[in-house]
């Protein structure tokens, strides 16, 4: 076990559970076009303010992004891939492991003929703020939420 995964395993890790409100995007639209979003989908979403909720059992992490167009959950279990479907309907292979303490997720689509492109999904916590910073090709995005009270 790494030195990142042993402090996570201790339960020495960031603290990602609570709830979180999204306080601002950074390049947020040029990841969703170079993910094939088209325009319309891709103003709503930089325009909405979702919340993020995250819950922890056991080794497992829970977040549910809650927007007035789509509530979508992710678990991630580190050290074991799962499949998460995205909005295309395409199907990607995630698997998370532990940078230090970030929750890194590195995600290929599952199908070798998918259009969807593999990308890396991050999460940090930097005071009290979570910040998901998303990479796809030579793009890198932020989301920024901020803890709510």
């Amino acid at each position: 076990m790494a030195e990142g995964e042993q402090a996570q395993a201790a339960g020495d890790g960031p603290a990602f559970v609570g709830s979180w409100i999204l306080e601002k995007n950074e390049n947020f639209d040029a990841f969703l076009s170079a993910n094939g979003v088209f325009w319309p989908i891709r103003k709503m979403a930089a325009s909405s303010t979702p919340t993020l909720e995250v819950t922890k059992e056991g080794d497992t992490f829970s977040f549910i992004l809650k927007s007035l167009i789509v509530t979508k959950e992710t678990k991630l279990t580190v050290g074991q891939t799962t499949e998460e479907k995205q909005h295309s309907g395409d199907i990607m292979l995630c698997t998370p492991s532990w940078d230090g303490d970030k929750l890194v997720c590195v995600m290929k689509p599952k199908d070798e003929k998918s259009t969807v492109k593999p990308q890396t999904h991050t999460r940090h916590v930097e005071g009290d703020h979570l910040i998901l910073t998303l990479e796809v090709e030579n793009v890198v995005a932020k989301r920024i939420f901020k803890k709510k009270a």
